[in-house]
């Protein structure tokens, strides 16, 4: 055989002639994506509890103007008693802590044996989809056994509580400038000063919005660029936008679009995330290791009057 043919024979396409000789290159950085965007708990407020249900009295009687249902009345100089009478009214608002949890089930093998730390791994991993889980349910949720949202579902439920103002775009299936331009005086002034206030609403809504014109063809969205990092951030009449994927899409009747103070907005914690490793009789007899996370929260809106939605609808 000449040096010829055996180059010909031994190739790393096959293991028997020569490709176990080659090792693989096994990199210990993973592919993966990167987690989706939350918009609620980094601009909510956000408390911690060690009870499993939180309660605030809540001033009622209040609009646009006054706190509450407190009123003076103008009298002459020798009033009746009962003239200028009036009474200070309250409510309750009272949040239920819920548990939430996740558990991942491994070979002993397989965390003997992986190149990677797979315990750190899987910690991150759950921290990444809790927090973009309860992201979904603050946003959109009836709160049967979760924190309940700013609206009742992501399709077409609308706001939880009645007392969140909505503003129709004036159009049965679409986003008008009009509609949008509309929104923030649905708010009371006082609110519209607040630092924390937000546009929330998916990718494709923001691009919907990006793309309304004038009369002359001309975009009527705009950007500001960031302080510190140059970069341009979207920006609707002057307010933020933050994006997530939990909000609705735009269709008849749907709700995509939350501008809030969402200071309005309570979380209230319980037990922050553990995560445990558990082996027992029954996991040991099957070779497994199980990973546990478990948190417990809950999360409302406590002062409706600093929200307002935008449904797709004439009116």
């Amino acid at each position: 055989m000449t040096v010829a043919e055996i180059r010909a024979t031994m190739i790393e396409g096959d293991d028997t002639l020569g490709g176990y000789l080659v090792p693989e290159d096994v990199r210990l950085d993973m592919i993966e994506r990167l987690p989706g965007l939350t918009a609620v708990r980094p601009r909510a407020n956000v408390i911690t509890t060690s009870r499993d249900r939180v309660s605030f009295p809540r001033v009622t009687g209040g609009d646009s103007q006054y706190v509450g249902a407190v009123r003076v009345t103008w009298v002459d100089e020798t009033p009746a008693g009962t003239e200028a009478a009036t009474n200070a009214t309250f409510g309750q608002v009272a949040i239920p802590i819920h548990t939430v949890m996740a558990h991942i089930d491994l070979s002993r093998n397989l965390l003997e044996d992986s190149a990677i730390d797979l315990g750190s791994y899987l910690g991150g991993e759950m921290t990444s989809a809790s927090a973009i889980d309860e992201d979904a349910k603050f946003l959109a949720s009836a709160g049967a056994g979760t924190p309940q949202g700013v609206l009742v579902n992501n399709t077409t439920g609308g706001p939880n509580d009645a007392d969140v103002t909505t503003v129709a775009t004036g159009a049965a299936a679409a986003l008008t400038a009009d509609g949008i331009i509309k929104m923030p005086f649905g708010l009371s002034s006082q609110y519209r000063q607040s630092a924390s206030l937000a546009w929330v609403m998916a990718k494709g809504t923001l691009q919907e919005v990006s793309l309304l014109k004038d009369g002359q063809g001309r975009y009527l969205y705009g950007e500001i660029s960031s302080p510190l990092t140059g970069m341009p951030q979207p920006v609707i009449k002057g307010y933020p936008v933050a994006e997530s994927e939990s909000m609705p899409a735009v269709a008849a009747n749907t709700y995509p679009i939350i501008l809030a103070d969402w200071r309005g907005y309570m979380i209230a914690d319980r037990i922050g995330m553990s995560m445990e490793r558990i082996s027992d009789a029954t996991l040991a007899k099957k070779n497994l290791i199980s990973f546990v996370m478990r948190r417990r929260l809950g999360g409302q809106v406590t002062h409706p009057f600093r929200f307002v939605v935008q449904k797709v609808a004439v009116s």
